[in-house]
Parts: structure tokens; C-alpha cells; sequence
């Protein structure tokens, strides 16, 4: 714990980093730190427990969930999508990546929830670099604050797919047309069946789409970080950028697949711990044993790899790290199946998530760990999540 506190104390020095949370759990072990600021002149302190707009960290609770659904028979992995989700019965495909919007032909195949879990349902996202991306800028999906999730799918379904589903992985917007289709087979809200599942039987009581006026003064402000200029900066709203994407605090009735939720250390440590062997503090469990060892087990063909997800203002120079080299995909979470140069310390079959912010969870059962690392930090320095990692590896 010294040597990440020492090593995070450098990224502030440097002005790469502002603060950050972490917790580390290990075996019956539990470790608790927080360093640095919540604002950009280092006059507030960063405190314990403060809400994060975890963003992607959304992804692996919704995929969770559909798991869950699944063992109790809801739905099947290899059930299509238009099952479900009607609109989607009449799904066209651009003709190449390169194509343009209008340059479509018929898909051979609906998209599965398998697919969804995977990200090779064919969808993208608005801040990619193809034609599809730039139409769901242009329709401005997931913009809103305000509109149902319900109502950005349907919009969705009027836009052509990426590519055949099941031929490349792409990472995208499914799993919020997987939260969608949760809330039809359950004929319930996306919220509610995280919080009778998922957030009730592990006490995650501070997890959510929605957080009080009386809370909002503990959830932690969002800066990025300039490469260029080497320093934090305010937010750049630029076109095509996720952070355009609604993330209200205020808004009892949003709700998304993606995005959406807020959390605090202590909240997702929970959620991340369970996953070691699926059951909650009381040892009851959440899911059958050998659908977690699917989620975490890579669920992708060997002409899908690699996986790498790039943006349209990423540039590979002779800085440029995959930071996804050496893993595969589960059913929603990546799964490290290689040591690579980049990554020499990791234990094979650790898998976890990350957010858009620089939010970031690992779980690696064989050695009864797991450990959440919390920051808001828009393209931060890839340095910083890559020594809280390598310092937790090197010291098993």
C-alpha cells in the first residue's frame, strides 16, 4: 500500500492525477486509501466514500444481471435479440467497416444475447471512427438526459448494424440494448432488477442511477487529462465525445445499460469481492458456480483477436499501448489470457472492467483478491492505472 501511495503522490506531483480511491481486498485482508483532491486548485480534500459516475463499470452489473436471468431461465444466451425487441426483426448491416450509412445489405443473422455480452452484435459507439459512429452522433444517441432508455433503443434499431454479427469485436453500445431487453422479460424496471438481484443482497445501498441534492456534494468533479499540455484541464465537450453522453444526478427516471450508475469505493469493492465465488457476505449465493466461470472465462474465436478498442482522435504512435493485448472477453468483463511486455506481473484469469473516468475493478480468484480503483479523470494517463496494477501483482 506504501508504494501506491507513493506512486499515486507522483502522478499528483506531475499533474496527472488530482486523487483517487482505492480499496484492495485480499484473502481476509482489507485495504482502505484515499489520496489528493476533488478539485483542480487542491483545495478540497478527496474523502472516503465519495460518489463516482463509474460510467463503463456500469457494463459488468448489467451483464451480471442478465446472467443471473438466465440461470432462472428468463432468457437463453442464444436467444435473438428481435425476440425480444421486435423493431430490431429487419436489421441491415453496412456493407464494409468503411461503408458509408446508405451502403447497407440484409444481415444473415439477428444479433444474440450472447453476441451482446461479447460485443460482436455488430453495434458501435458515437466516439468510434466509421460511418455508423458519426450517424449516432448525428441522431444523438444517449444525449439525452431525459429520454427513457426504452426510447434510445428504438431509435437504434432504425440505424444499420457495423458489420455481420459474430465477425469482429468492436466494443459498444449492447449492453444497453441488453438492459432493455432485461426490463421486457421481467416486465420491470432496469434499476429495479439490479436492486432485487444485485444491490439489496450485497448491501450496496449507495449505488445508483440517481443520487439526492443532499449527496450531490460529495460526488467527486470530472476532469481530463491534455496529454499534450502534460496537466488536468476542465471538461472539453467536443463533438463525438462520450462525455456529451447524459449522466444527470437528478433525474429519478433515468437509467441506462452503458453508463448511468454512480457508486463509492466501499459499494463496488462489494460487488467486485463477490465475484471471487459468486456469494454475498452471508455465503448465500447470487449465481450458479459454473455460469460465473463462464462470465470470466474468454468466450471469443481465435480470428476475433485482438481486441482493442480505439477512437476517433486515438493516435498510435511510438507511445501507444493496446491496453486490452494479452486478454480475451468473457461474458462481460475482459479476461487476461497472456502475460505480454506490458503486462508481466497479471495472473492469468484475472478479469475486470473499467469506466470512461478512470474508474477501474480486477478480481483474481485463484488468489482471493480483488480491488477498486477510483478517480475522475477523462483520458488519463494509462501510467496510472498500470502501476496500481503492477504494484498489487508484484506483491502477491
Amino acid at each position: 500500500m506504501d508504494n501506491i501511495k507513493l506512486d499515486f503522490q507522483k502522478h499528483i506531483d506531475a499533474g496527472r492525477c488530482n486523487g483517487a480511491e482505492w480499496i484492495i481486498n485480499y484473502k481476509n485482508k482489507r485495504y482502505h486509501e484515499v489520496i489528493g483532491f476533488n478539485d483542480l486548485n487542491c483545495e478540497n480534500k478527496l474523502k472516503k466514500n465519495s460518489y463516482y459516475r463509474i460510467w463503463s463499470m456500469t457494463k459488468p452489473i448489467i451483464g451480471f444481471a442478465a446472467m443471473q436471468l438466465i440461470d432462472k431461465q428468463f432468457l437463453s444466451l442464444d436467444d435473438t435479440i428481435d425476440k425480444y425487441l421486435p423493431k430490431f426483426k429487419n436489421l441491415k448491416k453496412l456493407q464494409s467497416l468503411n461503408s458509408k450509412i446508405d451502403e447497407t445489405k440484409q444481415v444473415d443473422n439477428i444479433p444474440s444475447i450472447r453476441q451482446l455480452l461479447q460485443h460482436t452484435a455488430g453495434f458501435t459507439y458515437n466516439s468510434s471512427n466509421n460511418f455508423l459512429a458519426e450517424a449516432y452522433e448525428n441522431n444523438k444517441l444517449f444525449h439525452s438526459s431525459s429520454r427513457s432508455l426504452e426510447e434510445e433503443i428504438d431509435s437504434i434499431s432504425d440505424l444499420p448494424l457495423l458489420y455481420e454479427p459474430g465477425s469482429n469485436w468492436h466494443y459498444s453500445i449492447s449492453i444497453d440494448i441488453l438492459a432493455r431487453i432485461l426490463e421486457v422479460v421481467t416486465k420491470d424496471k432496469i434499476l429495479n432488477i439490479l436492486k432485487e438481484n444485485i444491490f439489496f443482497p450485497l448491501e450496496m445501498n449507495e449505488t445508483n442511477f440517481f443520487i439526492s441534492e443532499d449527496k450531490n456534494k460529495h460526488l467527486v468533479e470530472t476532469f481530463e487529462y491534455n496529454s499534450v499540455k502534460s496537466k488536468l484541464t476542465e471538461l472539453n465537450f467536443d463533438k463525438r465525445k462520450l462525455i456529451l453522453y447524459g449522466y444527470p444526478s437528478n433525474n429519478k427516471n433515468f437509467s441506462r445499460g452503458g453508463h448511468g450508475l454512480y457508486s463509492t469505493a466501499e459499494d463496488y469493492i462489494k460487488f467486485a469481492k463477490m465475484l471471487v465465488d459468486g456469494k454475498d457476505k452471508n455465503a448465500k449465493p447470487l449465481i450458479n458456480l459454473e455460469t460465473l466461470k463462464s462470465i470470466r472465462t474468454n468466450s471469443l474465436s481465435k480470428n476475433l483477436f485482438p481486441i482493442e478498442i480505439t477512437a476517433l482522435n486515438t493516435i498510435k504512435d511510438e507511445n501507444y499501448e493496446n491496453d486490452l493485448d494479452g486478454y480475451g472477453w468473457g461474458l462481460g468483463f475482459r479476461v487476461l489470457m497472456n502475460n505480454t511486455p506490458q503486462n508481466k506481473y497479471g495472473v492469468i484469469g484475472e478479469f475486470g472492467w473499467s469506466g470512461y473516468a478512470a474508474t477501474y475493478f480486477l478480481v483474481d480468484p485463484i488468489n482471493d483478491l480483488s480491488a477498486v480503483l477510483m478517480m475522475q479523470i477523462l483520458d488519463a494517463d494509462k501510467n496510472i492505472k498500470k502501476d496500481f496494477y503492477n504494484n498489487i501483482f508484484k506483491s502477491l
